[in-house]
């Protein structure tokens, strides 16, 4: 697989778990009853999502779907560390355990594919 292609999907999901990130923050300011921004963010995380599944397609032509999915679960880490960013969330053993688990399962998929 060339290394744009790779490159492509891992963007991709970096974007998929940013929105999460846009959508906490949508979510705090409806709490703190910020309508304006609380909108702001919604919107933003809309547009994202809009974006995300324009890219996910591109990515699909590129790759066997079963590629691509499996490749999903490194968006586990990204959305800790966006976590860990911007909200203060703390990384636990268990976390950090559950992280690992999951990106020696996502390895041990992709490193077995054609």
């Amino acid at each position: 697989m060339p290394a744009k292609d790779f490159a492509l999907l891992h963007l991709t999901l970096l974007l998929y778990s940013g929105v999460s990130v846009l959508g906490k923050y949508a979510g705090v300011y409806l709490a703190l009853k910020t309508t304006t921004l609380a909108l702001v963010f919604l919107a933003l995380e809309f547009v994202a999502l809009g974006v995300y599944a324009v890219l996910w397609q591109q990515t699909l032509k590129r790759m066997p779907l079963s590629f691509a999915y499996s490749n999903k679960g490194v968006c586990t880490l990204w959305t800790c560390l966006f976590g860990l960013l911007f909200f203060g969330e703390t990384l636990t053993p268990g976390k950090a355990i559950g992280i690992v688990t999951v990106l020696v399962g996502v390895w041990l998929v992709v490193s077995d594919h054609d």
